[in-house]
């Protein structure tokens, strides 16, 4: 099935005077009510709505917001998109100017359909052609044929492309500590995949590997540690850090994960290796990194 087969002209609401995601949420309720909702009370679903907002990751920088909600005893998907007149700037990682708002309802319990759905609108965002066509659609029909081009399915089946980091840091085997230090304090990083010149995946290094790359091997043979106090710590490391490269302290990759794997594989190859992140790999490059962090935000807290 098609996304756009998802989407009513009703619910397609365009350059409507709204000055904050709030203000979105009430007219996609409210757009909603009556056929759509049912039994269900406009409050009771804004308050719904309203609840899952506040938990968070549901502004993305690239421009949309999708406020959505899992309702109990309601059976079905529902979509309503806001786009404001004038962009709600929103204060997250910076001022994020939101440009479209898609307020989505589903059944309480999990669809591969709706978290499909919500993994479609987030690569619509950074889709720079699918988003100016939308933006400049001059009708609801327009807006919808817009994402009709685009040929998004929302089939059944979750797979970790859905779900997985796309924007992906790796580091060279021939780098430095030092710059591998760098990289992982800048960006926030527990996990990089580490390439070859040519791009190849050829290990993975984690922050525990960098700090127990500064230990010194006697440590693990002595049955007491006070008397290190004296020392500073990490001094070795620090001290040659630029002399010392990844390649000596990265692991190789247990295993790496196809894009069209699905969710549950890879969640039972996590709890079975106690292992967190894994590269995601295809014709040997890495196209993406998919974590716990993923299946946390992006199935369970969906």
């Amino acid at each position: 099935m098609k996304l756009a087969n998802l989407l009513d002209p009703r619910l397609v609401m365009l350059d409507r005077d709204v000055s904050s995601i709030d203000e979105a949420i009430i007219a996609g309720v409210t757009a909603f009510s009556g056929n759509h909702l049912r039994a269900m009370k406009r409050e009771e679903v804004l308050e719904r709505v309203r609840e899952r907002q506040a938990l968070g990751g549901t502004i993305f920088p690239t421009g949309i917001a999708i406020p959505h909600a899992r309702l109990p005893g309601f059976d079905d998907i529902v979509i309503a998109v806001v786009r404001p007149r004038v962009p709600i700037v929103v204060p997250v990682d910076g001022q994020v100017p939101v440009r479209l708002v898609w307020v989505v309802l589903t059944s309480q319990s999990a669809s591969s359909t709706y978290l499909k759905v919500l993994a479609n609108l987030a690569a619509i965002s950074k889709d720079d052609a699918a988003m100016r066509s939308l933006l400049s659609a001059d009708s609801a029909s327009r807006f919808i044929e817009s994402v009709e081009a685009g040929g998004y399915e929302v089939e059944k089946g979750l797979h970790v492309s859905d779900i997985m980091t796309c924007d992906v840091l790796s580091i060279r085997d021939d780098a430095t500590l030092r710059e591998l230090t760098d990289k992982m304090f800048s960006h926030k990083l527990r996990y990089l995949p580490v390439v070859d010149a040519t791009g190849l995946l050829v290990g993975e290094v984690g922050v525990l590997d960098l700090i127990a790359a500064g230990i010194p091997d006697y440590v693990y043979r002595v049955g007491s540690l006070k008397f290190l106090d004296e020392f500073e710590p990490m001094a070795d490391l620090l001290k040659n850090e630029d002399k010392i490269l990844v390649g000596s302290i990265m692991k190789p990759p247990v295993r790496s994960i196809a894009p069209d794997s699905s969710v549950l594989a890879v969640a039972f190859e996590m709890t079975r290796s106690r292992k967190r992140h894994f590269p995601v790999v295809e014709d040997g490059q890495i196209v993406g990194v998919v974590s716990s962090m993923d299946i946390l935000s992006k199935v369970l807290r969906a």
